[in-house]
């Protein structure tokens, strides 16, 4: 019991970290430009301790606990706003049915099949980290930067012109065109943040599903790992099972 105890916080301890770390990565790449690198490597290797979590950890407190302390380390990164308040919601509902079908799961199998359990909770954890990386984006100088200036793209423009029989200044047009888009647009830009923000959260979802299949592989082998170190051992229990008889 103790030892469960000393595993639960080092997971808890380390999985607050590694959140914190990754909030951070995120931030300094969406507000400063910074490498992306190391929050695709945070997010791995968090999904990976969330993984392991649901398949060691026996208590269901620790592991909502765990999941909080991912979404209460996302504020102290990015400020603190009502519309995170509301999404960090969402995502805490994700990752409660995410660890609600993977416990589940792991309960109602009579042997241990570490990838059925991951692949019932994974997709809810992504969609729930996939919100919370939107509405970081959403805040951005990096979403708010790609709507201050609408560009044509200059071939698009020429290849139209061509067709018109007389000539003109082209440089001169294609500014005042570019300015006119933009001075048209400025009234529906929050719309086109949000419509970019959409877009963007399906694209997390697709990449989401790659990239669920590679914790899995990665926290399967480091799970068969431990069970072969002997710092995981799978014992067998007798159920007890009503049954009717006539």
């Amino acid at each position: 019991m103790k030892k469960n105890r000393i595993t639960q916080s080092i997971i808890v301890g380390f999985t607050t970290l590694v959140a914190t770390a990754i909030w951070a990565g995120l931030k300094n790449l969406l507000f400063e430009n910074g490498n992306w690198l190391w929050p695709v490597i945070g997010f791995f290797v968090l999904l990976i301790f969330l993984s392991l979590n649901w398949l060691i950890t026996k208590s269901k407190p620790v592991l909502l606990i765990t999941l909080f302390f991912v979404l209460i380390t996302f504020p102290f990164a990015f400020s603190f706003k009502w519309e995170y308040l509301i999404f960090l919601f969402l995502a805490y509902l994700f990752f409660f049915l995410g660890s609600k079908q993977a416990i589940n799961e792991k309960e109602s199998r009579i042997k241990i099949e570490p990838i059925r359990i991951l692949k019932r909770g994974l997709p809810f954890v992504l969609t729930g980290l996939s919100l919370m990386i939107v509405i970081a984006y959403y805040f951005s100088p990096l979403a708010l930067s790609g709507q201050n200036e609408i560009t044509v793209p200059r071939p698009i423009f020429n290849f139209v012109v061509e067709k018109i029989p007389f000539s003109f200044d082209q440089d001169f047009v294609y500014q005042q065109f570019n300015q006119e888009i933009n001075k048209q647009s400025q009234a529906y830009s929050k719309y086109l943040t949000l419509g970019l923000a959409v877009g963007f959260f399906f694209v997390l979802k697709a990449i989401g599903i790659l990239f669920m299949w590679l914790v899995i592989l990665f926290s399967f082998g480091i799970f068969k790992i431990l069970v072969i170190m002997g710092a995981i051992k799978i014992h067998e229990q007798a159920v007890l099972k009503e049954v009717i008889e006539v």
